[in-house]
């Protein structure tokens, strides 16, 4: 039976990690395939990089900050794992717990990635939107394309429109979760998001190859 819970303490079926390497991974490429001047990989954007000794982009708890997040809940299938406030970096915070406001807007029951995504792109002067302008994407056309997916979702006439987290958004919060721990960051950040959207295969695979983001 589903159980039902707030959004900052969600119960989710998160599978355990497995030994981490000794060796440091190698930052997945994101580059454009445009003429050799406007090609721009993830490796250039390690300004971006949210550090613990930090730029203005530095990692920090969202508790704090002056700012409170929404509240709202959502039905789960497990109790295996928690997403927690403290686990992120304000902007990916709120970014997440935007979301379910996205769904609601579109009458889509089930919180999945496209509403995550369409939450990073209209964050004022966000992470998110600073990364893919650096790698040269243009951010209104981003999001004119995750519009456009998120039209062609069914829609529900009911209250409990945004309610439910859905299965594929769950494994991206899990692979940005996966991506912390290999760099060794105290927090999920935005940028870690970005990344597992590039394995995300409901919506974010096939928007990057779109976009010609690699």
């Amino acid at each position: 039976m589903a159980a039902t819970t707030s959004f900052s303490t969600v119960q989710l079926p998160f599978p355990s990690n497995g030994p981490s390497s000794s060796l440091s991974p190698q930052r997945p490429r994101l580059s454009l395939q445009f003429p050799p001047a406007r090609i721009r990989s993830f490796k250039s954007l390690k300004s971006l990089r949210l550090r613990q000794n930090g730029d203005a982009f530095r990692s920090r708890r969202f508790a704090g900050s002056g700012k409170s997040s929404s509240s709202f809940v959502v039905r789960c299938d497990s109790s295996g794992g928690r997403i927690t406030q403290q686990d992120f970096t304000e902007m990916a915070w709120q970014a997440i717990v935007s979301s379910p406001e996205v769904a609601k807007e579109n009458k889509h029951q089930i919180i999945e990635t496209e509403h995550l995504m369409k939450a990073l792109l209209e964050q004022k002067n966000g992470l998110a939107r600073r990364i893919f302008s650096k790698a040269g994407v243009d951010n209104t056309r981003l999001l004119e394309a995750t519009d456009k997916f998120i039209q062609r979702q069914p829609k529900v006439i009911s209250e409990s429109s945004g309610s439910m987290l859905g299965r594929d958004l769950e494994s991206l919060i899990q692979r940005a979760r996966d991506y912390k721990k290999e760099y060794g960051d105290s927090f999920v950040s935005v940028e870690h998001l970005v990344l597992a959207f590039a394995q995300d295969q409901r919506f974010g695979k096939q928007l990057f190859k779109d976009f010609q983001i690699s």
